[in-house]
């Protein structure tokens, strides 16, 4: 139903008629329709949002008055919803704190998409305490199975200005060893290079399960790069894929991830640079890295699609 131009009214009137056979309904797509807070309440009230394995409400015009709803229908020990996207929406710190709240008990999500919320970095102290919360429910207990662990494999946080502190909040998360993130998603996040070792420390984790990172459009330059590589070096560090298109990076940068991939040849496999002032000197050196097959690199992407 992506585009059907859906308001609050027509939301009203769909869920009355899903209401009829709410059970069976597995995947909502709502995307770029002005559904609004109204009918989203209309939705979680008569149709039992928290029963769907997929919802998608792209763009529709939400504020932190819908993620009530959303955030109580996480919360159901019977919810079924394993993939939520709510990107651009005017969510702001305290909509995205009451998802958090949400996905810390019982939450079976393994998809969350809030790209262009109007998220900053005060709001990552709740995404924090669900990425870490499993170690420290975990503590003193002699029944691990008393809990479920946070399910979360893919996270796109992209366009919302965490800053440096945000980033350091969420990487501790990454040593949680109860995580299943797989995919971080930090794009033009008004990121420097003093978040750098924070995330290096997390990727360096014996813990961190994390095989895709995006910081691409942030501010790193070649010192956020030197910092970041102190991780993806280590044997622990389980990265494939990395974005670090238009981070302001020299090719300094292709020096210290070269000295990364062979200090830990058997993980990483694309690298997109694109965006970025590198020397074909610089680049010629990763190039001959992909013909060895010693090491898992087989993509470096550094000119436009």
């Amino acid at each position: 139903l992506s585009q059907c131009n859906i308001e609050e009214k027509g939301c009203s009137c769909l869920a009355s008629a899903l209401q009829q056979n709410s059970g069976s309904l597995k995947v909502l797509d709502l995307s770029i329709n002005m559904v609004g807070d109204k009918g989203t309440k209309e939705l979680y009230i008569k149709c039992d949002i928290s029963q769907l394995t997929k919802l998608e409400m792209y763009h529709c015009g939400l504020t932190v008055l819908s993620c009530q709803n959303i955030g109580e229908a996480l919360k159901h020990e019977t919810s079924s919803l394993v993939e939520l996207n709510l990107s651009n929406n005017q969510l702001k710190d305290a909509g995205f704190a009451l998802i958090c709240e949400g996905m810390y008990a019982w939450c079976r999500l393994e998809k969350l998409n809030v790209s262009r919320c109007g998220i900053t970095g005060r709001a990552c102290v709740h995404l924090a305490t669900v990425l870490c919360s499993l170690s420290q429910l975990y503590k003193g207990l002699t029944q691990k199975t008393d809990w479920q662990a946070v399910e979360l494999r893919e996270l796109d946080l992209s366009m919302n200005c965490l800053g440096d502190q945000g980033v350091r909040e969420i990487s501790a998360g990454l040593k949680n060893p109860c995580s299943h993130l797989r995919a971080l998603n930090l794009s033009h996040c008004s990121l420097t290079d003093d978040c750098c070792a924070e995330l290096a420390s997390g990727l360096a984790s014996k813990e961190s399960i994390l095989s895709e990172l995006d910081l691409s459009g942030n501010d790193l330059q070649d010192k956020g790069v030197r910092k970041l590589c102190t991780g993806i070096r280590s044997p622990h560090c389980k990265l494939e894929k990395l974005s670090l298109r238009t981070c302001g990076l020299t090719s300094r940068s292709i020096q210290f991830l070269s000295a990364a991939l062979k200090a830990n040849p058997q993980h990483l496999a694309e690298l997109h640079l694109m965006g970025n002032n590198l020397e074909n000197s610089g680049l010629k050196v990763l190039v001959e890295l992909t013909k060895n097959q010693k090491y898992c690199l087989h993509t470096i992407d550094v000119c436009a699609d």
